[in-house]
């Protein structure tokens, strides 16, 4: 016999307000991974004003230009293609 009550199941309301707040978690732990990273030392690539930049704690370097993707609304998924090369020895 088990202590643990029976959890009901949430409401449609209940898991759309906690959906809401994935955008603001992941915002925040963004941040925090890239400021973690640099405060101990590793660079971080980021992709600013149409260049890609290799960014440490005490310099910002280009690295290549990048084109736009253009306008995307929160939320879109995007789906790559990747080429299938191979490579022969």
């Amino acid at each position: 016999m088990s202590r643990k009550a029976e959890k009901r199941p949430m409401t449609d309301d209940q898991i759309a307000v906690q959906e809401s707040r994935i955008p603001d978690i992941a915002l925040k732990a963004f941040s925090n991974a890239y400021k973690m990273a640099l405060a101990n030392g590793a660079a971080v690539l980021v992709a600013k004003d149409g260049q890609l930049l290799e960014v440490t704690e005490k310099t910002s370097i280009v690295l290549r230009s990048i084109g736009a993707y253009g306008n995307l609304k929160s939320g879109t998924r995007l789906h790559i293609n990747k080429s299938s090369k191979q490579v022969t020895s």
